[in-house]
């Protein structure tokens, strides 16, 4: 009798597991193609570890602590809202923001399984980006013609989502796809894994200068850039850091010149700027950035200890461009640093620090090059973009850091 118990409680272990992997799955999927995708896979995946932790609670002894740091994010929006006046755009807000609540209890109900799964995870989600990019290169190839005169006149690529957060996922993947290349201990496919993983990764290179959006390659040669040069100079490999300074050099300025996408984006650039300068530009999509920067600079030194309020800000920057332009746009600050300071101040600000580096300091001498190119590309992005206000980018933060944290959870406990 009592093997038969455990017999069964096996099976149901190995079916929760397998649940947990479908989600994942679809998450994985939803990321990069369809949000009623990412959030059915982020409620299932939420449901189904909860559900698990109840049935066998995990066996590695895990800090809980890093695991509440990306609340704090849900905490200070939920905050913003007592001085905003606008109290339907704050709950948007806080509907946006509740997976910052809900996922990190899910990752630490079943860290154990996505500690063992680490990178497997990240495996997949180079395939499936590498596969929708392909898809997306492809329409590209077949639309030639067309498309360069929509990229002349400041138009994207056709992503299945917005490119700016595709172009920013893809420079992601490309880093882990590289460097589950160089690291040697990491085998995800017992046959030709790291032939697959470093063609992987010259493809998605070749196809986000061909994406042409320069948020996503300006984060992918910063963080690919500091990301190798530590690991060769760790390796004592000198002739191979000069060889990726050199390379870092060279790449883009050859590309601008023979990837026609990426020439009718930088042309189009230089002419917007230049109405810029000129006074002209409120209707072009680089100078109306360049707006709501000054916006969200002119809304933070009015109130820079609490913010205008997460639900007023939009109406802020709506009465500055009236006042400025003659006409509204449909703008935040176009930079999270700024975006957090005009909405939430000063003290929101040190709080989403707090939760963006609380677990860096406290998993200290445990990083993985794919955390650590997860924090650079987050980082990096947050210069040009809103990039934790926005949902793909926010699935795609929170489940490759709490995914990182059971990783080096484990590690942590294994060393106490």
């Amino acid at each position: 009798m009592p093997e038969t118990t455990a017999g069964t409680t096996l099976k149901q272990n190995r079916a929760l597991d397998v649940t947990i992997d479908f989600w994942v799955l679809i998450l994985l999927i939803g990321l990069v193609s369809s949000k009623a995708l990412l959030a059915i896979g982020m409620g299932g995946f939420a449901v189904t570890a909860l559900y698990a932790y109840l049935k066998n609670r995990p066996t590695t002894d895990s800090p809980l602590g890093p695991f509440l740091f990306p609340m704090l994010i849900f905490a200070v929006t939920l905050w913003s809202g007592v001085h905003s006046d606008n109290t339907g755009v704050w709950l948007d807000f806080i509907a946006k923001k509740s997976p910052f609540l809900i996922l990190p209890l899910a990752f630490y109900a079943v860290r154990d399984n996505m500690q063992e799964k680490y990178l497997t995870h990240l495996a997949i989600f180079v395939i499936v980006t590498s596969l929708i990019s392909l898809a997306v290169l492809t329409n590209y190839l077949m639309n030639f013609d067309a498309i360069n005169i929509d990229l002349s006149k400041g138009k994207a690529l056709n992503t299945p989502i917005d490119h700016t957060e595709f172009s920013i996922f893809v420079a992601y993947a490309a880093i882990v796809s590289l460097f589950l290349y160089l690291e040697p201990q990491h085998r995800i496919l017992k046959v030709g894994s790291k032939s697959t993983f470093l063609l992987l990764s010259i493809f998605l290179t070749l196809f986000i200068h061909i994406l042409a959006v320069r948020s996503g390659l300006i984060v992918y040669y910063l963080s690919m850039g500091l990301l190798l040069g530590y690991h060769f100079w760790r390796q004592k490999k000198y002739k191979l850091l000069v060889g990726l300074l050199a390379g870092l050099i060279l790449l883009p300025t050859i590309a601008i010149n023979v990837v026609p996408s990426l020439k009718k984006k930088v042309g189009y650039m230089r002419w917007d700027l230049k109405q810029y300068s000129e006074g002209k530009g409120s209707s072009y999509s680089d100078s109306e950035r360049l707006y709501s920067l000054k916006a969200g600079w002119e809304i933070f030194k009015q109130q820079p200890v609490l913010g205008t309020g997460i639900g007023d800000l939009k109406d802020e920057c709506q009465a500055i461009y009236q006042r400025d332009l003659g006409r509204t746009l449909e703008h935040y600050p176009h930079n999270q640093y700024l975006f957090v300071l005009a909405g939430m101040g000063v003290l929101g600000f040190l709080l989403y620090a707090v939760s963006l580096f609380g677990p860096l300091v406290f998993f200290r001498g445990t990083y993985t090059p794919y955390f650590l190119g997860l924090i650079l590309v987050v980082l990096l992005s947050g210069l040009v973009e809103n990039t934790v206000e926005r949902t793909y980018s926010i699935g795609f933060y929170l489940f490759f850091a709490l995914s990182s944290y059971c990783q080096m959870a484990g590690v942590w406990a294994q060393r106490k």
